[in-house]
């Protein structure tokens, strides 16, 4: 169950809308929302004796931090009109990146709801370098909602995207509540591999036997695709079941100090409509 939902703000429009569905979402669920001001403050640089504090830099330190505060009045004040139990919190980041901050705060959550921005504009980046640091060093499950996504919690509607792997496992799993509540969710496996470590004989049967012994409503559905087409394929099956949610593993790995999302995440979270439920 989701009792701890946050939200870190990532400076984006679509934040807007992923606010709206985390508040949805805690008043539906009775869960605590924490939402999360994020202030980015520039690295001090480097001299001869060390970090060396440079006017420009002091004063740039106190107008992020008072636009900070600003808008953390402002949430407070937007929260406080909803029936939610609720908190607001300024977190500074200096000597990490604020997408690292935003991981390290959910841990103490269950679930973690983000902005999601299409293309590879720098809204884009920004939001996927949340995405990524959530879903790697979180250990949590991650939400992403899209620009302009208004579908009302709880999702009646579900699609799961399975393969037989860890992350895919761990998203079921995270995703249970909602899966419980669903009306219908399609376990949709595309291009099954055969064998003892594939999707079996029957691909999808295992793991809609297992759901189904939690009381969920399933529906296996297996589908053909180019390899480059899997996300696409995906996407094309919610549309066509008008889902509300859809559930994948969430893969990626590390490259220097940014995390980069596998393939079909990413081209997920890229052309993706609807909401978007990552595990690793």
């Amino acid at each position: 169950m989701f009792k701890d939902i946050v939200v870190p703000r990532t400076g984006t429009p679509a934040d807007a809308d992923a606010l709206a569905m985390a508040i949805d979402l805690a008043s539906r669920l009775e869960a605590h929302l924490a939402v999360m001001e994020m202030v980015n403050l520039p690295m001090l640089s480097a001299g001869p004796w060390g970090l060396m504090p440079e006017v420009g830099l002091v004063d740039l330190y106190k107008t992020l931090r008072e636009q900070g505060e600003r808008n953390v009045v402002q949430l407070r004040a937007r929260l406080e009109k909803e029936a939610i139990s609720s908190e607001v919190r300024l977190v500074e980041s200096l000597y990490e990146e604020p997408f690292h901050m935003a991981a390290h705060c959910a841990h103490y959550a269950d679930l973690s709801i983000v902005a999601g921005a299409a293309g590879e504009g720098s809204e884009g980046n920004t939001t996927r370098s949340y995405l990524g640091s959530l879903l790697i060093e979180s250990g949590r499950p991650v939400m992403v909602v899209p620009q302009g996504c208004k579908v009302p919690m709880l999702p009646r509607r579900i699609v799961v995207a399975w393969k037989p792997t860890r992350e895919a496992a761990r998203a079921v799993h995270d995703a249970m509540p909602f899966l419980c509540r669903a009306e219908n969710v399609d376990v949709v496996v595309v291009n099954p591999i055969g064998g003892d470590r594939g999707h079996g004989e029957q691909p999808g049967a295992d793991i809609a036997t297992h759901l189904t012994r939690h009381g969920v409503k399933v529906n296996v559905v297996v589908l053909k695709s180019d390899r480059d087409d899997i996300s696409r394929a995906l996407l094309r099956h919610a549309g066509d079941m008008d889902a509300q949610l859809l559930v994948a593993g969430g893969y990626g790995h590390s490259r220097f100090r940014e995390w980069a999302l596998g393939g079909v995440t990413r081209e997920l979270v890229m052309d993706s409509a609807l909401p978007l439920f990552f595990s690793h």
